[in-house]
């Protein structure tokens, strides 16, 4: 076998800008997202000793970075609010009884939900769909059970003479991704 024969099946470059995302319980944020970053993976290693030097094996726990998503912030800030609520819920911030009250609301707005009073209500899958350089669907990550963990700050400025949208950028943590076909 030559080098030649060695040649990629494919030999298209990914795009950056080929990529849709969806989650969930966040259906104001599909249609805003400006950018994702798929999260690195890293698993760690395990030195085992013998009497010349540490040879490393492979670990056993893999670790996931935490996914971030940037997205242009609605006029009613309804894309914002809806995260800020699902951190409030899983926070409970005044008292018990809130997260209750979130946990209802949410309910109420989303079908399809697990029941209200269990933690894992406060969870939620998320999608990113990679395209072909044709806009096809090239490839489909799922994020099983994200929370949101960071919510970015809005910053208003008068100052400014040109329009400029309002960005903020969210962080969750989950539990894995899968990569499929």
């Amino acid at each position: 076998m030559s080098a030649v024969d060695n040649d990629p099946a494919n030999i298209n470059f990914l795009s950056q800008n080929s990529f849709r995302f969806a989650i969930k319980r966040l259906p104001n944020i599909n249609y805003f997202c400006q950018a994702v970053s798929l999260p690195a993976i890293s698993i760690g290693a395990i030195e085992t000793p013998t009497p010349l030097a540490f040879i490393p094996r492979p670990g056993d726990r893999i670790t996931y970075e935490p996914l971030v998503i940037t997205f242009r912030v609605d006029e009613n800030l309804q894309n914002y609010l809806e995260i800020q609520k699902w951190i409030e819920g899983m926070g409970h911030p005044e008292d018990l009884a809130q997260t209750t009250r979130i946990a209802r609301q949410i309910r109420d707005e989303q079908v399809g939900l697990r029941p209200v009073g269990t933690m894992v209500n406060f969870v939620s899958d998320g999608v990113l769909t990679i395209l072909t350089s044709n806009k096809n669907v090239n490839k489909v990550v799922f994020f099983r059970d994200c929370f949101p963990i960071n919510l970015t700050e809005l910053t208003f400025n008068s100052m400014n003479t040109t329009i400029e949208y309002l960005e903020a950028s969210v962080t969750f943590r989950y539990r894995r991704y899968e990569v499929e076909e």
